[in-house]
């Protein structure tokens, strides 16, 4: 069995690592980094973004390698280039995984409709399943600070009207 493990460097998506490292089975950890705009790619080299890519790929998938290196677990280490959903789906399909484990982080329901979750992007992408492991805690500030500010915000503008 192998499973697709994107990793980012959070929190997250380390504790999808440590599921598989207790699973026992050969892992993909998969870093997807972001196309930059073209008007913005234009004022850099190749050579560069080649190198800046690689640097923050490596940071954001070292601790996930020192895990599975300390379970003695099988690991391939890949970066990709584009968004994460659409990556993660292609790889899966083309090395042929069993399973996709992704760590996401809780997130309060208001910014779920903001903010698309890249796991369901995923599931929609892939027929492969896909197993999704939440850590972490809502703050208060999430969950209560930024709704109630939106709501007073509406009220000093209905008020100024």
């Amino acid at each position: 069995m192998r499973l697709l493990i994107p990793v980012d460097g959070s929190e997250a998506s380390l504790a999808a690592v440590a599921h598989a490292a207790r699973k026992g089975v050969g892992v993909i950890l998969l870093n997807v980094q972001p196309r930059l705009h073209r008007h913005i790619a234009r004022f850099s080299s190749r050579a560069s973004r080649d190198a800046l890519r690689a640097e923050r790929s490596a940071a954001a998938m070292a601790p996930a390698i020192e895990t599975l290196t300390r379970a003695g677990l099988p690991f391939v280490a890949l970066t990709e280039l584009g968004t994460p959903a659409a990556a993660i789906a292609a790889v899966a399909r083309r090395e042929g995984v069993d399973e996709i484990v992704m760590g996401v982080g809780r997130h309060p329901e208001w910014l779920r409709w903001i903010n698309p979750s890249i796991a369901r992007g995923v599931m929609a992408r892939t027929d492969i399943p896909v197993t999704v492991l939440a850590r972490g805690r809502v703050g208060a500030l999430q969950r209560y600070g930024v709704p109630a500010g939106i709501a007073g915000l509406a009220a000093l503008l209905w008020a100024v009207e």
